[in-house]
């Protein structure tokens, strides 16, 4: 409507414009026209007295001269003699309705006078051959519309037709160009205020109408910030891809918008987090809002024909409670997000305590930044055990950061830091090239070892993974059999048919697969037929309680058996004492992994192990192998060094 209203200004005026231009231009040339008109008039007098005076004999009378007057006289032009002294000679035809030329004006060739509403114009002559003079007088009469018409009536008609045109084009194309500005810079306002993904209010927006809120309430009912964040998200966007994720996002902030009504509001956080604002409620009704929006999360969403399912965490912060301004409202609202993630609670209310966790949690994830790239992790490594010969035939990787004001950080910590930073990749890029320069250094010292280093599910969806193994490989002249990849069950059934031809193209580069945690997941023996996998690992829930709880024993034997009938190697993780790796050692297992064998040792504390190894075994060999539990003695102080 307003752009309409504009363009019809624009094309009012447009016209005017165009209209008062020709106007002008018209007077000008009908001005013109006139003057050049009356200016060429006396040399068309003088071509009629030239007509006239050829016509009279050589030395014509009075008579004849006033006899040929009337005939040459029309309506405009009259004819009159002139004397020896100036003076008319009267002519009884005609004339005598002309006023007098004024007589002191005839001595001049040529001249005019106005009188009344008319215009006089003369030329005189002399007659040769006479004392005579042949005055040839015309009346230009102002013939108003009908004169100006003549003159410029035709052009003025063409110019007006075109200028109506051009004012009409003008006004549309300015019209259309002042509608398509606006329309960008309405975009542009919109853009700088809006998130281009989900069309929501985005951050900045969102606190300043927070910050407005906080302004305009008036009684003492709380105003409230609520943060929604999406669980599991990062590993859907990365085994699905980014516009996978995108869809996603945009059906959830539609769903987070059908709950929500003015003067509410809701607009994205970053990433994966939604902000809601809520005025003028009570605190249970906040909460019965928040219920409300992680209920709409529940339904499966649908995209690219897949039934996907997320669940979200909500963070509540109240103001004036927990904050004065926008600012504050967000970090405390993000802050409870993580309280209620800590305590496995779908909402929860901002707690004092938990700012400084927080806080803590945000700094961990600068500093492992900071530590990737200033090469402050360190790779451990935990010896695996064949328990047919009693050697070391290899070991894990683990990767350890001791920060410097923090001290030791869990790895499931920093991992799971990683993983929601997008740190992953290169942390995992990191521990494969470590973990290859390792192998391949025992190589060439003789040793043929096997590294182990875990994969998470992200790094299941990558596609630089495989590339970046093949390069690995190829760079430090390993033989792939002397990686093995680590893989959870977890991970894998994320989406099982990706993972498996991402396991697919890893074996064919002749990498071994491992699964990890074997037991804890949902996949079985007869699932793991149709995948590439070398070995499985019993996780190590089952194999510390083995001796005490025979159901776990029993789990343990059954899948030793099961998995040597699919050709699988078997890793029992979680060795602590000498009577479970007999025991493994009885029921057939061929790997033992845990502390009573040995810890996760630095580098150099692990060459040391493996030599400490070669040596007892070299001293202690016999024909039928030698013991395990035997030739783990001795290594004390080795394990003790590694602590």
């Amino acid at each position: 409507m307003a752009a309409n209203r504009q363009r019809n200004r624009l094309l009012v005026g447009f016209l005017a414009g165009s209209l008062l231009v020709i106007a002008l231009f018209s007077a000008i040339a009908y001005t013109s026209a006139r003057d050049y008109h009356w200016h060429q008039i006396p040399h068309l007098l003088q071509d009629h007295s030239q007509q006239l005076l050829a016509t009279l004999p050589e030395r014509p009378t009075l008579e004849q001269i006033q006899k040929l007057l009337p005939e040459y006289e029309t309506a405009h032009d009259a004819l009159l003699l002139l004397d020896a002294e100036g003076r008319v000679v009267p002519s009884p035809q005609g004339s005598q309705s002309l006023p007098p030329v004024p007589s002191e004006q005839l001595s001049q060739p040529e001249g005019q006078f106005q009188q009344d509403d008319a215009r006089y114009i003369w030329v005189t002559r002399a007659i040769p051959g006479t004392p005579y003079r042949l005055v040839t007088l015309h009346r230009a009469i102002d013939g108003g519309l009908a004169e100006f018409v003549r003159y410029v009536g035709v052009p003025m008609g063409f110019a007006t037709l075109l200028g109506v045109w051009a004012a009409v084009w003008g006004a549309l194309i300015v019209g259309s160009l002042f509608e398509r500005l606006d329309r960008q810079r309405y975009q542009l306002q919109h853009q700088a205020a809006h998130d281009p993904l989900t069309d929501l209010p985005n951050r900045d927006t969102l606190g300043h109408a927070i910050d407005a809120a906080i302004q305009t309430t008036t009684d003492r009912r709380p105003l409230a910030v609520c943060l929604v964040d999406l669980q599991a998200f990062k590993e859907i966007n990365d085994s699905l891809g980014h516009t996978c994720g995108d869809e996603l996002l945009r059906q959830v902030a539609s769903r987070l918008r059908s709950v929500v009504h003015a003067p509410d509001a809701v607009g994205r956080f970053y990433g994966n987090k939604f902000a809601v604002l809520l005025q003028q409620q009570d605190a249970s009704t906040v909460e019965d809002i928040g219920e409300r929006l992680l209920g709409v999360l529940e339904p499966a969403f649908t995209v690219d024909d897949r039934s996907l399912f997320i669940r979200g965490t909500l963070g509540i912060a109240f103001h004036p409670q927990h904050a004065e301004d926008a600012a504050g409202l967000l970090q405390r609202a993000e802050t409870a997000t993580f309280q209620a993630r800590s305590g496995n609670r779908p909402l929860a209310v901002y707690q004092e305590t938990d700012n400084d966790a927080a806080a803590r949690r945000l700094g961990l994830a600068n500093d492992l930044r900071n530590a990737l790239h200033d090469e402050q992790l360190n790779l451990y490594y935990q010896s695996k055990l064949d328990l047919r010969t009693g050697r070391v035939i290899g070991a894990e990787a683990l990767a350890r950061w001791i920060h410097p004001e923090h001290g030791f950080i869990p790895p499931d910590q920093f991992v799971d830091i990683a993983e929601r930073t997008g740190l992953i990749k290169q942390l995992t890029a990191w521990v494969l090239q470590t973990t290859v320069r390792r192998a391949a250094e025992c190589r060439a010292h003789g040793r043929s070892l096997k590294f182990s280093a875990n994969l998470s599910a992200i790094n299941l969806h990558d596609e630089e993974l495989v590339p970046m193994v093949a390069r690995l490989l190829e760079e430090h002249r390993l033989p792939p059999p002397q990686l093995v990849l680590e893989v959870t069950e977890t991970a894998m059934m994320l989406d099982p048919d990706h993972a498996r031809e991402q396991l697919n193209r890893l074996d064919a580069l002749g990498v071994h697969i491992s699964i990890d945690d074997f037991g804890t997941g949902y996949s079985s023996l007869g699932h793991l037929r149709q995948l590439p996998v070398d070995e499985i690992k019993i996780d190590k829930s089952f194999v510390m309680d083995m001796n005490a709880n025979e159901d776990d024993a029993s789990i343990v034997r059954a899948t030793i058996g099961l998995a040597h009938d699919l050709n699988l190697q078997v890793v029992a993780e979680g060795v602590e004492d000498a009577d479970i790796l007999n025991n493994l050692r009885a029921m057939g297992c061929d790997i033992a992994q845990g502390y009573h064998i040995a810890r996760p040792l630095p580098e150099a504390d692990f060459i040391a192990f493996v030599q400490c190894c070669e040596t007892e075994n070299g001293a202690k060999a016999d024909p039928d192998g030698a013991d395990p539990s035997t030739q783990l003695a001795g290594l004390t102080a080795i394990q003790a060094a590694g602590d």
